[in-house]
């Protein structure tokens, strides 16, 4: 004897009162003793499990069974899935009017259109008119039904096949003096069954958006979490090993993006899902490569530099963007990470390392994120004055070839951060065009002179003066129409009007905008800002 058969009744029906409808489903199909228990037709016991178990469990289904419909039989109705009629697998559309669950051919099949039941099931003058017949009868709206395919795209009330021709016989079997009693009391019993129908299907509304609603966020934080985990793995040289902007090119990335899985994405899916991307991304940053040389092959020397200039930027804020997540992280007050997130990070690294070593690269990991030592955020704002990033070592002394991520990681970044380090530490003095700029807080004051202008120190003809943006913008668009704009030799600090100047009236508008007033070049390569 088997040690569930050993159950006392009372300790089952105790357990059942937990057991959420699917399970006691399945409980049911376990031996004869626990379906005997639970599909039992005559027990009052019975009805109040599965009734106490829809309303726990199934919150959008408090409505008692329809008549004629046990709780076991109401439960499986809902909770099961699949074509009452054909198999169909995975339907859960269920016609509340018709009490069945059905898919789309089979409603079509057992359905037919008020507009068609004449002519289709009775002789024209058999009835006295087609709506007293099933004025007893629930129906839905649709453009299905039985018909020709002209007639089905019309909406009109489908009616259940086998209910009409019941009510038609019990119609034709009534004498001629009680039919008009008998319509106007199946118009009363129609109107109730409809208001009944109308209810259930409110509530099933409500359970539909509920889980759509669920579904879409539990889609959302799937995608959420592959993005994350994209963004947070390195490469050999500590920095993030993917960028953006090639990964949303990238098939993988795209199908995980649209996927319409609700499912958790776990540890086995993150590495199964890096394996393939890597690989991919990898091809398509090369083919990208390839792709924009052959397009920059024929730029302008100065659009040239000005657009490798801004790979450098763009670098950089790649660089910046643990950084900056840690710090939008730690405003929401959500900067503790959960273990989940770190076993994921952990499994990202190495797989020939050791846990303990997995752990230091985690810790690392959070550390650089706290704080930058490629090119800390601070630094931004020194960068248009770094010797190297104003004058950068092109290869084979030509902007218009593109620079390799190793130099530019192993060469080129650390090297304009100590640039940007050193201009931090020892301040420029506040007459010089960058002291003003980075330590006088004077960008928009009007203190700044053109030097190209020719200026008559007379009242008659004073020189006129400008913010930073505003002698760059007259630099780059009057008559002088600098393409390279080089601060210090065409730009004067006039320390006289520091006191006395007044603000600044034109500020930037857009993103280009904001580049160019902080120092940076791109007044040539504006509209390859992204």
């Amino acid at each position: 004897m088997s040690i569930a058969s050993r159950i006392p009744p009372e300790i089952f029906i105790n357990i059942c009162q937990y057991l959420p409808p699917i399970d006691l489903i399945s409980l049911a199909r376990v031996s004869k003793q626990f379906h005997g228990y639970l599909c039992s037709t005559d027990s009052f016991t019975t009805k109040e499990i599965w009734k106490n178990s829809r309303i726990t469990f199934l919150p959008f289904v408090q409505m008692p069974p329809p008549e004629g419909m046990t709780e076991l039989q109401y439960v499986k109705f809902i909770s099961e899935r699949g074509c009452q009629f054909c198999g169909k697998p995975r339907i859960r559309k269920i016609y509340w009017a018709f009490l069945v669950r059905c898919c789309k051919k089979c409603l079509e099949d057992r359905t037919i259109r008020l507009d068609q039941i004449r002519y289709h099931l009775f002789s024209q003058n058999s009835v006295p008119d087609d709506i007293d017949i099933v004025s007893g009868l629930t129906f839905i709206t649709g453009s299905a039904g039985s018909g020709s395919e002209k007639i089905k795209r019309r909406p009109s009330n489908l009616y259940w096949i086998q209910d009409v021709h019941k009510a038609y016989n019990e119609f034709n079997e009534l004498s001629l003096k009680d039919r008009q009693d008998w319509i106007i009391k199946k118009r009363e019993e129609g109107r109730s069954k409809m208001e009944e129908v109308i209810k259930r299907e409110l509530e099933n509304e409500n359970e539909y958006w509920s889980k759509t609603m669920e579904n879409s966020r539990k889609r959302n934080d799937r995608v959420i979490t592959i993005d994350n985990l994209i963004r947070k793995e390195t490469n050999e040289f500590g920095f993030p090993r993917f960028k953006m902007s090639v990964v949303n090119k990238c098939l993988t990335y795209n199908k995980a993006m649209g996927s319409t899985s609700t499912s958790p994405f776990t540890k086995r899916a993150w590495i199964g899902f890096r394996n393939k991307l890597i690989p991919e991304y990898l091809q398509m940053s090369t083919l990208l490569r390839l792709q924009r040389q052959e397009i920059e092959r024929n730029l302008a020397i100065d659009v040239a530099i000005q657009t490798r200039q801004m790979d450098i930027i763009k670098l950089i804020f790649e660089l910046l963007r643990p950084e900056i997540d840690h710090l939008q992280s730690r405003q929401r007050q959500n900067s503790n990470q959960s273990m989940d997130d770190i076993d994921m990070e952990r499994n990202s690294s190495s797989s020939s390392e050791s846990n303990s070593d997995s752990d230091d690269s985690n810790y690392n990991l959070i550390k650089r994120m706290e704080c930058n030592e490629i090119f800390e955020s601070s630094l931004i704002k020194f960068l248009p004055w770094c010797p190297s990033f104003r004058n950068p070592p092109f290869m084979n002394q030509d902007p218009r070839i593109l620079w390799d991520d190793e130099f530019l990681m192993n060469v080129l970044i650390p090297q304009l951060r100590e640039e940007a380090q050193y201009l931090k530490d020892h301040p420029a003095p506040i007459e010089t065009v960058r002291g003003a700029f980075l330590h006088g807080g004077l960008r928009n004051k009007r203190i700044f002179k053109c030097k190209l202008c020719h200026h008559y120190d007379n009242n008659l003809n004073p020189p006129k003066h400008y913010s930073f943006y505003e002698i760059r913008l007259h630099l780059a668009k009057s008559n002088h129409k600098v393409r390279m704009i080089n601060d210090d030799s065409m730009i004067e600090v006039v320390p006289s009007q520091i006191n006395t100047t007044c603000n600044a009236q034109i500020f930037p508008r857009n993103k280009p905008d904001l580049f160019f007033a902080a120092g940076f070049n791109c007044n040539l390569i504006c509209n390859l800002l992204s």
